[in-house]
């Protein structure tokens, strides 16, 4: 054993064993650090480490059998002890050792004080947003003559959007906030920096006969140059096969140059083309909020439903509509009768339907937040399914400020304020995301940060309702009566500037005026303002009359009752024995 631990010493089998390690190990910290930054497949690693394992027993089974000669290469039985030359060999070896040594030396350093202090700094600049790929997709532009063709630009922008938001690693911008600049021919450079995105996908629709082409480009907007672009000329005669192809082509080309990644295929819930047309019909309307364009977004759902009973999202969606309808978004809830409970169970149907037919949609779980917090005021159900429903889609505006409004109500203020700001980021010129943080804030009693919260609502669009309202409130908690009453004097939604003018004037003159504004409030809107009614003898001290309308609230099922348990005028209530009873109704 002595002579053969001898004879491989002799051969330099030890030393070429000793030279391969570091050598192997040297190169694969290259590859380490190499591969990644010129952007080759990850199986190329680990095939370098493979190879690398795979060659070290053949290198010493080499250096055993074979010796380097002046001569040239020959095998070791072949060769004279005499004119053996190994010593000088094994010499070489020791120096190549030695010279690799260095170098592996050189890059631990190198990589240590250098490349480590690099990937850190990108480390926190990609916590903080700032190196992370982000883009905002711009409504296409309809370029043809026929203003009904609007509904289909609209719609491609919408699910190219969709799409892009459910890449985890990109950052999208969101839709409320894109759209904002529909139409404004607004410089790309100046969208970019509103937006907080680093590129623009923006185009075209034009129509002309069965014909359409569209036009896609993206867009750096740091300098304004043009990455890529294309045209697609198709036929009218299969518009969901035209927009789902065109979709999956651009998102798969802009996720090949933004993050080197493959896109699945999307999926539009329905084979119908006829129903998918009525929901991007609907869809238009949804977004455009007034009492009629409700009422045509409705029918636009259900016709979307009768032409495929199994469209997942034409439900989901449905279900918004008519909980926008029935709590009042474009007109008082008293319009339809402020029979909440039957006119809610009209949606339970939809919401029921579309969470059976896909149980894991964001569109199904939206819905179901929605009406578990809503309709059946179930916290805590809401809040579990909320939950999932921000964490399987963390880059959608609207599943985060759904499952914020379930903290809100939890009074779980400072979770829902954090999510509201990632959601702010995400949309920062959605007017309801600023609406709903100065709800937060309010809430906390931090006054003065709600109002400058809701002034950057107002800011993005002026007049719009429920913004005025609710400054007037703040300044109401902080006792400036006049500045209360002024505000409320530019809310522009009826019923919320009659109960605000109520509840401000109730804190100087509660007389008989007084009651008799009360009773005509009541008259004109009945049950469908009961939290409202609340509210006001809340501020006004009046316990009983407070779980008198309390009582009609939860009876009722009106979609404000959440609401008494973060607004300051229930904080005598909330100490009321009674008050229990009322939690109960939230499973709280």
């Amino acid at each position: 054993m002595g002579e053969f631990i001898k004879e491989i010493k002799r051969r330099n089998v030890f030393k070429v064993a000793l030279v391969y390690i570091i050598a192997g190990w040297l190169t694969m910290q290259v590859v380490d650090v190499m591969f990644p930054a010129l952007n080759l497949p990850e199986w190329l690693v680990s095939a370098v480490a493979a190879f690398l394992l795979i060659g070290f027993p053949f290198a010493l089974i080499f250096a055993w059998a074979f010796e380097m000669t002046p001569d040239g290469l020959k095998r070791e039985k072949d060769i004279d002890r005499s004119e053996s030359i190994t010593p000088q060999t094994g010499h070489k070896l020791n120096r190549t050792a030695l010279i690799i040594l260095a170098i592996a030396v050189s890059f631990l350093l190198f990589d240590k004080f250098v490349l480590d202090r690099d990937r850190a700094i990108t480390e926190d600049a990609i916590a903080a947003g700032e190196t992370k790929p982000s883009i905002a997709v711009l409504p296409f532009v309809n370029m043809s003559d026929d203003p009904d063709n609007e509904y289909f630009s609209d719609g491609l922008s919408e699910e190219l959007l969709n799409l892009l938001a459910n890449i985890p690693q990109l950052h999208v911008a969101g839709r409320t906030s894109s759209f904002q600049f529909k139409g404004t021919n607004e410089d790309l450079r100046v969208i970019g920096e509103a937006l907080n995105v680093n590129h623009v996908l923006e185009g075209s629709v034009r129509k002309s006969g069965d014909r359409l082409r569209i036009t896609a480009q993206l867009i750096d907007t740091t300098n304004g140059y043009h990455l890529w672009s294309d045209n697609y000329d198709r036929t009218l005669t299969d518009i969901f096969a035209i927009q789902d192809e065109i979709a999956t082509h651009v998102v798969e080309s802009l996720k090949v140059r933004l993050l080197g990644a493959e896109l699945a295929h999307a999926n539009q819930g329905t084979s119908s083309v006829e129903a998918y047309n009525e929901f991007l019909r609907g869809l238009y309307f949804l977004d455009r909020t007034t009492e009629e364009n409700l009422a045509r977004a409705v029918a636009a759902f259900e016709e979307a439903i009768r032409l495929d009973p199994d469209y997942a999202r034409a439900y989901a969606i449905l279900s918004i509509a008519q909980q926008q309808t029935y709590s009042g978004w474009a007109a008082s809830s008293g319009t339809y009768g402020g029979n909440f409970v039957e006119n809610f169970e009209r949606m339970r149907d939809n919401v029921d339907r579309a969470l059976e037919l896909d149980p894991d949609g964001e569109s199904s779980l939206i819905a179901k937040t929605m009406f578990t917090s809503v309709a059946e005021w179930d916290i805590p159900a809401s809040l579990e399914v909320g939950e999932k429903l921000a964490r399987m889609y963390p880059n959608h505006s609207d599943a985060i400020g759904w499952h914020a409004s379930g903290l809100f109500f939890a009074r779980r203020f400072d979770e829902a304020e954090e999510l509201l700001l990632r959601a702010v980021e995400i949309d920062p010129l959605s007017i309801a995301n600023w609406r709903q943080l100065g709800d937060i804030y309010m809430a906390m009693g931090r006054c003065d940060d709600a109002i400058a919260t809701y002034q950057r609502g107002l800011n993005l669009a002026p007049g719009t309702g429920r913004f005025n309202g609710r400054i007037a409130r703040c300044k109401l908690f902080e006792g400036d009566l006049a500045a209360a009453k002024a505000y409320n004097a530019l809310e522009p939604v009826e019923w919320v500037r009659e109960t605000n003018d109520l509840i401000i004037d109730g804190r100087t003159d509660r007389g008989p005026e007084w009651q008799e504004r009360i009773a005509a409030y009541e008259a004109k809107y009945s049950f469908g303002n009961s939290y409202q009614m609340a509210e006001i003898y809340a501020d006004a001290g009046d316990l009983e009359k407070t779980f008198e309308w309390l009582g009609h609230t939860a009876r009722v099922r009106d979609p404000g009752g959440p609401w008494a348990m973060v607004m300051q005028f229930f904080e005598a209530a909330w100490k009321d024995p009674r008050w229990e009873d009322y939690l109960a109704e939230f499973n709280l």
